[in-house]
């Protein structure tokens, strides 16, 4: 029989069954046995039946995706911007599905994305079919992330995989390779005796925590110490980037200057290379920062900066809004709890090439 000519009730018909159940086999739902799966899928095969999840999504209600992520606000914007552009980018792309997006939108002080997270459960778990988010490393964040997920509502997160089991996956950039990469960059081409400093800053301790970037710099300091120990790493960690411009000019002005300078953090390098420019001490210290957006190719093409790890922020929220639709549509589920993108060194040659810019 062609593929044309067959349909459901063809294969229902030739077994004996109903459709529902030849419906349940294919997309491997629940209520059907795996012998009879096997027998269902097999015949279809041999029928020439395939799903045309075109069609199907069409005759499909709209589904709607709630998205709860910060504003993407002054220094703010250069990591979030591209969280949200990916996940418009795959919604824009991809009109066919009927996705809609609903987004919730949140100032980055602590504790307001667990406030957010209670007001969608409170006031629109009747309005979305899925959820996509970041991890956050507070107790009402788990909590809301729980009770959202156990309402039957899919949740995936971007960037740090923070509620293992109550949610379909994460999606993530490797952070420990981030980290290592950077170091291995820094460090490549020193003797193992060397003896200077590295200065590293970011949001990885404290109430406001970033565990993506705990990770990252633990990758960092691990790189660091298996192969030039004895180099020495001080910290000028904060959340609140203003207090970068207080913390920063000690550590560089002692007495023996740092030889580089490593920020997990979007916000923060855009910071420390405004600070190491004030100073007057521009191309006097290695600057190796995080994620590429428009102020971080432009530091790279100036020289400010030596390198930018790019952990293809983008690319993360894209890939989330892929698993979250195709799960919502076709009933299938992601390849892994959890989705590695893996980082990439960035340089001003790599970046000018992939621009047009030679110079």
């Amino acid at each position: 029989m062609s593929q044309e000519k067959a349909t459901l009730k063809d294969i229902a018909n030739a077994l004996g069954v109903s459709t529902t159940t030849i419906h349940r086999a294919l997309n491997n739902k629940s209520g059907v046995s795996r012998a009879m799966c096997l027998k269902v899928q097999e015949l279809a095969s041999d029928m020439g039946y395939s799903v045309n999840t075109a069609a199907s999504a069409l005759k499909r209600k709209t589904l709607r995706i709630g998205v709860v992520l910060p504003e993407p606000v002054m220094e703010n914007r250069f990591y979030y911007s591209a969280l949200w552009t990916g996940i418009r980018k795959y919604m824009e792309g991809n009109e066919i599905f009927h996705g809609h997006v609903t987004e919730f939108y949140y100032p980055l002080i602590p504790g307001q994305h667990g406030e957010t997270l209670k007001d969608v459960y409170e006031n629109h778990l009747t309005d979305i079919d899925g959820l996509i988010t970041i991890g956050v490393n507070r107790n009402e964040s788990s909590y809301f992330i729980q009770k959202i997920h156990g309402a039957g509502i899919p949740v995936v997160i971007v960037g740090s995989d923070s509620y293992p089991g109550a949610c379909l996956c994460c999606v993530k950039a490797y952070d420990e390779m981030a980290g290592s990469l950077a170091a291995q960059l820094i460090t490549a081409f020193l003797p193992p005796e060397f003896s200077g400093t590295i200065i590293l800053t970011g949001n990885p301790v404290g109430e406001a925590a970033m565990p993506d970037q705990y990770n990252n710099l633990a990758g960092f300091q691990e790189q660091v110490a298996a192969t030039a120990p004895a180099i020495s790493m001080r910290s000028a960690y904060c959340f609140e980037i203003s207090d970068l411009e207080r913390i920063l000019p000690p550590l560089v002005n002692a007495d023996v200057m740092p030889f580089a300078m490593y920020s997990s953090s979007a916000r923060h390098t855009v910071q420390m290379c405004k600070i190491i420019r004030n100073l007057g001490l521009e191309g006097q210290i290695r600057l190796v920062g995080n994620d590429k957006f428009p102020e971080s190719e432009t530091l790279l093409l100036k020289g400010v900066l030596t390198a930018v790890i790019d952990k293809k922020v983008s690319y993360q929220s894209f890939k989330a809004a892929e698993v979250l639709m195709d799960y919502l549509s076709k009933g299938q589920y992601p390849a892994s709890s959890t989705i590695y993108v893996r980082p990439e060194i960035l340089m001003k040659s790599n970046l000018a090439a992939e621009t047009g810019i030679l110079s």
